[in-house]
């Protein structure tokens, strides 16, 4: 079984942008030999509604009122531990370069999509993978 976390702002389609800063995540089991997904939950993700800023008095002020790194590979290491702990693959549009090494690092593949793309044609395209691998074994 594998735990995919979808990154979006609206529940309907891959948020624009990195996937740290999607204000939910969408999360399903999914079973690589029947192609069978379980919707597991939906997850905010506290750092969705803060701006993905460098801007040292943001940051103090931000993390002052959620209380969570606003920074660097803390913020990532926090997000991975309190909200995507159990996940082994992130859908997403975009990520920097120390969230991407961190999250592989973890053994978390990240997938880049479209942004806007929807996450029912993404969950289409999961349940039909065992079906195209059974009739590429026919060949």
């Amino acid at each position: 079984m594998i735990r995919i976390a979808l990154c979006t702002n609206d529940g309907k389609t891959i948020s624009d942008g990195h996937f740290a800063h999607a204000k939910r995540y969408v999360i399903y089991d999914y079973d690589e030999e029947t192609g069978n997904l379980k919707h597991v939950g939906t997850r905010d993700n506290p750092l969705g509604n803060v701006a993905d800023l460098d801007d040292s008095e943001a940051i103090h002020s931000a993390m002052s009122e959620i209380g969570v790194p606003m920074h660097g590979v803390e913020k990532y290491e926090w997000l991975r531990n309190n909200v995507l702990n159990d996940v082994d693959i992130v859908i997403a549009s975009g990520a920097c370069p120390l969230s991407h090494s961190y999250f592989t690092s973890m053994g978390v593949q990240l997938v880049f999509v479209e942004p806007n793309t929807q996450i029912d044609l993404i969950i289409d395209y999961l349940k039909e993978i065992p079906n195209e691998r059974s009739m590429n074994e026919l060949e």
